[in-house]
């Protein structure tokens, strides 16, 4: 039957009654299939619905907006009882045992308790039993809408990486490398003196700029043997390195960009089985093999992607829903009439 034959078929029953379905009349809210929402439903429900949002549901009437509000909150209360309607067809029956399951999530999510938490719904103006009620038509409509939109979400991957292209453009390719040293230690003094290297290299700077020199010439040596015999490399620790490293045939570890200070920068752009030019620090002078390797994805890069894909599918989810709905409300004749009369 179409829609307008259908409510003025509604009108005309009411009408014949008595005067006072007069007001009653007025009062229709919405009408959706063969079910009439009035604004004491609105009131009543949408009071609820208001209420869970931290809002109050007089705030309409004083909102610059009122009557997209109004008809945004109706549009609400009959896709639920449409949504009501299409559980029952897909024969969906959430009990306690569910509301009772998604209450202890958000006990715990609140961290309170359950008494505290029935505080709380209680000082927000809701009855306990009208607010469970309202947590079973909410899980009511994800059983309906994942059974009706099952598998259809499905975000392209080409729009996933570019998202994550433009999120972190420079965070798609990571190189691991796997080390070998040979240290060269900084001297620690003039052991002559019985000084330590600062007070030495004070006291006689041409003396210990010239040992300086020599150290490193000595350790640049090395370094070339060791870059033009690459295979020899694990002999040449044994040789001439010092510290732990030389202990392990000079085996320092696999190394990400990051995780190294800027000095040692020069090893990312090494090939497997290269030697790096020779490194300064602190600690003395460093000669770097990279026995392999490795590129991939970085950990920044993955946790992009993932990001983005639930962003995407997040954004599809809600227009699918959007698209359902707007469906299911054409396919039950649903007509919204506002009326000014709702905080009363």
């Amino acid at each position: 039957m179409h829609t307008s034959i259908k409510f003025a078929l509604i009108l005309t029953i009411l009408g014949i009654c008595s005067p006072g379905y007069a007001e009653t009349i007025e009062r229709i809210a919405a009408v959706a299939g063969n079910e009439i929402i009035t604004m004491n439903d609105v009131r009543v429900e949408g009071r609820l619905k208001y209420a869970v949002r931290g809002r109050d549901i007089t705030m309409i009437d004083e909102s610059a907006n009122r009557e997209e509000e109004l008809e945004k909150l109706v549009k609400d209360l009959v896709q639920t009882r449409l949504i009501s309607k299409q559980a029952k067809k897909n024969n969906i029956n959430i009990g306690d045992r569910e509301v009772d399951m998604q209450l202890q999530q958000m006990y715990q999510q609140s961290g309170q308790g359950e008494e505290a938490y029935k505080a709380m719904i209680a000082q927000e103006g809701m009855e306990w039993a009208a607010y469970r009620a309202y947590i079973r038509d909410e899980i009511e409509a994800q059983y309906v809408i994942r059974a009706e939109l099952a598998g259809q979400v499905s975000p392209s991957e080409a729009d996933v990486i570019a998202c994550a292209q433009e999120r972190a453009p420079d965070a798609e390719k990571s190189i691991t490398v796997a080390l070998r040293q040979i240290i060269i230690p900084e001297l620690g003094g003039d052991s002559s003196a019985g000084m330590s290297a600062p007070a030495a290299k004070t006291l006689n700077a041409v003396w210990w700029n010239s040992l300086d020199s020599a150290m490193k010439q000595y350790a640049s040596g090395i370094q070339g043997i060791a870059s033009r015999h690459p295979e020899k490399f694990v002999d040449y620790v044994k040789l001439y390195s010092t510290g732990r490293s030389a202990e392990r045939e000079g085996v320092l570890g696999s190394f990400s960009p990051g995780d190294l200070s800027k000095d040692f920068a020069p090893v990312f752009t090494l090939q497997a089985g290269e030697v790096a030019p020779l490194i300064t620090t602190g600690a003395g002078y460093h000669i770097l093999k990279a026995d392999e390797v490795t590129f991939g994805e970085s950990e920044t890069w993955k946790k992009t992607v993932e990001h983005c894909r639930e962003q995407i599918a997040m954004r599809e989810s809600q227009r699918l829903i959007e698209s359902w709905l707007s469906d299911l409300m054409e396919k039950n004749y649903v007509s919204i009439m506002i009326n000014n009369d709702i905080s009363n």
